[in-house]
């Protein structure tokens, strides 16, 4: 029995730095040609941090979801699984929305809509899923200095 849950947990965390990867990927002709003219802040990391970061990101998120897919029930959890699964979305289509159709300004709803999301998510599992909650601190703190990122290139743009 422990193996198969090593196995899911696996699976989980892989599933979405596979997915992450993918939907990274579409960005490269876009990074070269549109993103390459952008103003952009001084605080901009490397182009090379964006896969290496997000890579461990999304291996959080993934060992995350299958903490709270395996939780018991509790009174706050099909609300938790519903803010997990909507700020995923969201964080899936800002990179098409930015890189393929350059709305910045939309994008940058987009990740704001997603700071409240993880927030409030982290909030809610503190008190009965504490590792979820933990866990998702780094994830927050990238998506919010991501926001000013954004931000800035929509506002310089």
């Amino acid at each position: 029995m422990q193996n198969k849950n090593y196995l899911s947990l696996l699976i989980w965390i892989v599933a979405l730095i596979a997915i992450g990867g993918v939907i990274g990927s579409l960005t490269k002709p876009e990074i070269s040609t549109w993103y390459s003219t952008l103003h952009r802040s001084t605080l901009t990391p490397p182009n090379y941090v964006f896969p290496i970061a997000w890579t461990i990101l999304y291996g959080i998120i993934g060992a995350c979801g299958w903490l709270i897919w395996r939780a018991s029930s509790f009174p706050k959890l099909s609300v938790i699984k519903t803010l997990y699964v909507t700020q995923l979305i969201l964080n899936w289509s800002w990179t098409p929305l930015f890189f393929h159709y350059h709305l910045t300004g939309f994008s940058l709803v987009v990740l704001g809509v997603m700071d409240i999301l993880v927030g409030t998510l982290i909030w809610l599992a503190y008190w009965k899923m504490r590792a979820v909650s933990l866990l998702m601190i780094p994830y927050l703190l990238w998506i919010l200095f991501a926001s000013y990122l954004n931000f800035y290139i929509w506002w310089c743009n």
